[in-house]
């Protein structure tokens, strides 16, 4: 990880943390002012959208037209507001991706899975990329946990490590001996996700929530041996089973986050697990 992102970083992490205690006002002002702006940049920069809200342009955000992903691929050229983007060329860049590789020396990017049918497309720059860091980050704050870029903590995420997938991009980005980080693809067979965590002996878990119900069993067994202090679930619905289970392997509630590639983090439990508090900011 550069030095760069680390500092832009850890000045977002405390930016975040100084909202955290805003009152509503100033909750409110902050997200109608951040509003006007992306609405003013969007307006400027994208035929689309200048089509899209025509006359709607000074009208309220709930009064908007919906937007689907299936829009945003059929109007990608259209849509981004970058002049030197077109799908084409992300397409072709996605096709030999390779890790911490950057489409025009500039930008991240991630596809969706495409488990709805048709996947998306979404890049980054460097503030935007640095944004997304940092909502992942938060949910470690919120559950009481020092892991980050100034705590040494040995994470293990089992995941997606498909190049274009989003946790493999901010995986790789984040890697760093302050953040020494084991990444297993989920697909992987479980008698190798479980030698290799047992190896590793990770402070921090994250997984998708249904490996998190197959590696608590895999625990509850015997057969797998880890004590981390933190787990936490992404990506799929944490059922109520996979909790218990979860807190029966490792003696702790796990927390529960939700993520999604256009967004990062939208919200996540804190060290209370009375539900998820929503990164609004």
């Amino acid at each position: 990880m550069s030095t760069r992102i680390i500092l832009k970083v850890l000045w977002l992490r405390r930016q975040l943390r100084r909202r955290d205690r805003w009152t509503r006002r100033q909750l409110e002002d902050h997200q109608a002012h951040a509003l006007h702006l992306l609405r003013e940049h969007a307006y400027a920069r994208s035929p689309f959208y200048r089509r899209l809200h025509a006359g709607l342009t000074d009208r309220p955000l709930q009064e908007l037209p919906v937007l689907t992903k299936a829009q945003v691929m059929e109007h990608f050229d259209e849509l981004v507001t970058g002049p030197s983007l077109c799908l084409a060329d992300v397409e072709a860049h996605l096709a030999t991706l390779r890790e911490n590789e950057r489409f025009h020396g500039r930008y991240w990017v991630a596809s969706t899975s495409g488990s709805t049918g048709r996947r998306g497309l979404f890049l980054w720059n460097f503030a935007e990329w640095t944004t997304v860091l940092a909502s992942y980050n938060r949910s470690f704050d919120w559950a009481g946990s020092r892991a980050g870029l100034t705590h040494r903590t040995k994470m293990a995420v089992v995941s997606s490590t498909t190049p274009w997938h989003q946790s493999a991009r901010v995986g790789a980005s984040v890697q760093s001996t302050w953040v020494p980080t084991l990444r297993l693809d989920s697909g992987d067979s479980l008698e190798s996700i479980i030698e290799r965590l047992n190896g590793w002996q990770p402070e921090l878990l994250v997984a998708y929530a249904s490996m998190i119900s197959l590696l608590a069993e895999e625990q509850l067994a015997g057969r797998l041996q880890i004590s981390p202090e933190f787990v936490f679930s992404a990506s799929e619905v944490l059922t109520d089973r996979a909790r218990r289970r979860a807190e029966a392997a490792w003696g702790k509630k796990p927390f529960d986050m939700y993520a999604a590639t256009e967004t990062a983090g939208i919200a996540s439990e804190c060290d209370l697990h009375r539900g998820m508090h929503l990164s609004r900011i």
